[in-house]
């Protein structure tokens, strides 16, 4: 079997084992509301089938799902023809109907955390934490240099031709299996064309509204980032003009959206990317500010505590650390449970939003009230840095 097709067949098994495991979390909480059992059970079922061929998926319902999950996983994970795995002859149920402390160890290998077992995720938000997971997994076992070679190359080559990315990436290509092809993801597409965001290089949406397109960057729209399709013709072969909207709206050119056309995941995208590029751009607006240091990715950390130290020593004064953990989250209510979940750091931390969810600041403050953290924009912590170093440069 050809390494494409062994890489596929394992991720469609590792689906399909994830989604076991959450079906049977759902099926042994009796506290559960059964349509929320019942919402649990169809998400799963239908990752199930999508992990099996069509015509053995078309034979799955959820009574012979819901008999299966009591058997051995042989009985709904994809055949393997690789070596015995062990994963087959595994139950996820004992014989008195309770579930087993083995689900707890599955999923922590497979980068489930125990929250989403116990509040019941929903499928996506779990595939996204499982992403993101992953990513920190991979730059935890790079030596430094590499760790920020990797970070950086998030923020420069996050899309586009594959022989440009691979040549970009180097040696750091093969760890990386994060990047889809844009062809799957008839969401930017534009008359077989897709534009990269000026700001941070990845796929554009396309909106289709009556008598007009446009395009926008999901994260920067907010910034200015956002166009309408010219009426201008182009030649034939050639991209669709569009033209800039938004005060960011820089000039873009259309790629084709073809399978040698590749961008990062989605969730490698909004929680690795857009916090690279915060950080990057926070690390130039302090950049030349006199008695003020700042250290990127320090490299001997876990890659999740921080991203930058800034140290602050003025003349005469205390120096002063501000260690910042960028975030671009979408929701502050989500990145709240996610934070309160970690374990409490040991030093006070700064947790550094965009500025458009400067709104957004005071309620997560709240949140996190009791914890060693600061919550503030980019606009907000540059103003206090620039004030306590005198402004000079």
């Amino acid at each position: 079997m050809a390494l494409k097709e062994c890489d596929n067949l394992r991720h469609r098994r590792e689906q399909a084992l994830t989604a076991c495991c959450m079906a049977a979390a759902a099926e042994a909480d009796l506290a559960l509301q059964p349509a929320r059992r019942a919402a649990m059970l169809m998400d799963c079922l239908a990752v199930l089938r999508a992990a099996h061929p069509a015509a053995d998926a078309a034979q799955w319902g959820m009574g012979d799902f819901r008999r299966a999950l009591r058997g051995p996983l042989a009985l709904l994970l994809p055949a393997t023809t690789e070596s015995d795995d062990g994963l087959g002859t595994l139950c996820l149920f004992d014989e008195d109907g309770l579930v087993r402390d083995a689900l707890q160890d599955l999923c922590r290998e497979h980068l489930v955390p125990q929250v989403a077992l116990d509040r019941h995720w929903s499928w996506p938000r779990l595939r996204a934490e499982q992403e993101e997971r992953r990513l920190y997994e991979i730059l935890r076992r790079l030596d430094p240099h590499e760790y920020r070679r990797a970070r950086a190359l998030l923020a420069e080559s996050p899309a586009g031709p594959v022989r440009e990315l691979r040549r970009a990436w180097d040696q750091l290509w093969m760890r990386f299996d994060f990047f889809e092809a844009v062809s799957d993801w008839p969401w930017c597409h534009l008359d077989g064309w897709w534009y990269p965001c000026p700001t941070c290089r990845w796929p554009m949406r396309v909106v289709r509204r009556a008598g007009e397109v446009e395009v926008r960057c999901e994260a920067h729209r907010a910034r200015g980032v956002h166009y309408r399709l010219s009426l201008e013709p182009v030649a034939a072969g050639a991209a669709p003009l569009l033209v800039g909207t938004g005060s960011a709206s820089d000039p873009v050119v259309g790629l084709p959206a073809s399978t040698e056309h590749l961008a990062l995941s989605r969730p490698v995208w909004r929680y690795g990317v857009l916090p690279t590029l915060l950080e990057i751009e926070l690390r130039d607006r302090l950049q030349g500010l006199e008695h003020v240091q700042v250290e990127m990715w320090p490299g001997e950390l876990r890659p999740d505590e921080y991203d930058l130290k800034i140290t602050l020593s003025p003349p005469g004064r205390r120096t002063s650390y501000f260690r910042v953990d960028a975030k671009a989250w979408e929701s502050v209510d989500g990145l709240a449970r996610a934070l309160l979940e970690r374990e409490p750091t040991p030093y006070p931390l700064i947790i550094l939003l965009p500025n458009h969810q400067e709104h957004e600041v005071e309620f997560l403050k709240e949140r996190l009230a009791g914890r060693r953290i600061t919550v503030t924009t980019l606009k907000r912590l540059v103003a206090r840095i620039e004030k306590a170093a005198g402004g000079v440069r």
